[in-house]
């Protein structure tokens, strides 16, 4: 038998490269910051759960509340409200109708005219300079000088 050096190619470096820095990486001692487990606000206070005031959410004088996951119970479906009795009448329903009708028809009749008024002539600035009505003629040959 012949026995001959072993071979290592790079890739081999690679891969032991690898092995090395996360063993090392697992003896490290860095705290992991609190962002990464930050599960967001605080669920809200007992007080605050009653308060429902939407202004005061939008002025910053309450903070808007997070779901508590620590909830006791499950979601309860005789909580929905029941379904609502009072409609509009037809001839209610159908004068809202118009009006909308009407009020989109007045938008079209002013697009309508904004896109069909001329365009008004603008003055022009006093830096431009002004342009010629045709272009300059086209210049001539210089006559030969006599021979002599």
């Amino acid at each position: 038998m012949i026995f001959t050096a072993a071979y290592v190619s790079p890739r081999h470096f690679a891969v032991l490269a690898v092995m090395g820095l996360l063993a090392l990486a697992g003896c490290a001692r860095v705290p992991v910051p609190d962002i990464v487990f930050d599960d967001g606000p605080a669920p809200a206070r007992p007080q605050d759960i009653t308060d429902a005031d939407p202004v005061r959410v939008l002025t910053g004088e309450r903070a808007i509340r997070r779901a508590d996951p620590s909830a006791k119970g499950s979601a309860n479906l005789g909580a929905v409200p029941a379904r609502p009795e009072e409609f509009s009448s037809p001839i209610e329903r159908q004068a809202m109708m118009d009006r909308l009708q009407a009020d989109r028809d007045s938008g079209q009749a002013a697009g309508d005219a904004l896109r069909t008024a001329p365009l008004g002539p603008r003055g022009r600035p006093d830096d431009i300079p002004q342009v010629p009505e045709a272009p300059p003629a086209a210049p001539q040959a210089l006559p030969r000088p006599p021979e002599g």
